[in-house]
């Protein structure tokens, strides 16, 4: 994370990635209400990696006692001094100039941050009522409620609800949105191979991908895209319209597995996260097998072979 400190509250001062300061209560980040700072005094930025602050006010800012050119960018050190307005004055230390940290910051608590590097279930992994992930594909954060399902975008800065408080998000490492939310891409052909116990206790899982196999293990998650390959391959076998094939509804879902829904959808990000992982950038295409369209789920892929108990239960083949 990246923050200043004010030197007069001993209070952290939690940057975006385009973060301005000044006396307009209404249109700052960060609000400095003393005589001689301007209504926009600075502006702080993330650029290549880099954080820059400008001087864009009447009175000026000094850095360790020097005064800076105006409107020139200066990049900012770890232990820099800033004084707005006046030297000796509105004083504030660069504390942290990490780019790569997301963090929620109550509203209420400056001093309350729960920091997300990855896949973070809330308010604990014990009892969880939503998820925040990155969506690797969109380039994008999101917050889930793990019961209906309901996700929102979640941006640099942005205010969101949740746990009887506000929280504001800092992503200033992550890059803007460049995709449609609702466009998912086209999952290259690949073969999925089930290994299922005779008890259905364990299932294990492996892709295949041009050319390449990569075992996934036994995981509890993998019983869930078990379930979706067996309705997928009897849609097929059906003669259900290709685009039909194998979409399920999340409360079918449930009853199928016997959790409830937070349990299936913590089990569909779990499948995602490591079918991502496991696709890395060469195959970022992977954490989308799991297709979703109003409340329905289904396994996007043709290519499936089940083995039960060491022998072949199926075989879906393109």
């Amino acid at each position: 994370m990246a923050y200043l400190i004010d030197e007069q509250k001993l209070t952290k001062v939690y940057l975006k990635s385009y973060h301005t300061i000044g006396r307009y209560k209404f249109n700052v980040d960060s609000l400095i209400d003393q005589p001689g700072v301007s209504r926009h005094h600075a502006i702080i930025e993330l650029s290549q990696d880099k954080w820059l602050i400008r001087d864009v006010s009447t009175n000026g800012i000094w850095i360790n006692d020097k005064k800076i050119d105006k409107n020139l960018p200066y990049q900012l050190c770890e232990n820099d001094k800033l004084d707005f307005a006046a030297p000796g004055q509105n004083s504030y230390v660069v504390a942290n100039l990490s780019a790569q940290c997301q963090y929620l910051v109550s509203q209420t608590d400056d001093q309350q941050v729960i920091e997300v590097s990855d896949q973070l279930l809330l308010p604990n992994d014990e009892n969880p009522t939503h998820i925040i992930y990155f969506d690797k594909m969109l380039n994008y954060w999101f917050l889930e409620d793990l019961n209906t399902s309901d996700r929102q975008a979640l941006i640099d800065g942005g205010l969101l609800s949740a746990f009887n408080n506000q929280w504001v998000f800092y992503a200033a490492g992550t890059a803007a949105m460049t995709k449609h939310l609702d466009r998912l891409p086209n999952v290259k052909p690949c073969g999925l191979s089930f290994a299922v116990s005779q008890d259905e206790e364990a299932t294990q899982l492996s892709v295949s991908l041009n050319g390449n196999t990569i075992d996934l293990g036994v995981r509890s998650h993998h019983y869930l895209l078990l379930l979706l390959a067996r309705l997928r391959i009897q849609d097929k076998d059906n003669a259900v319209e290709q685009d039909q094939q194998g979409w399920i509804y999340r409360e079918d879902l449930i009853k199928a597995l016997g959790v409830q829904m937070n349990h299936m959808n913590i089990m569909v990000h779990r499948a995602r996260k490591q079918l991502t992982e496991a696709g890395a950038d060469e195959y970022p295409e992977l954490g989308y097998l799991i297709e979703t369209n109003n409340g329905k789920l289904r396994l996007n892929s043709q290519d499936i072979t089940i083995i039960k108990g060491h022998k072949l239960e199926t075989r879906m083949s393109i």
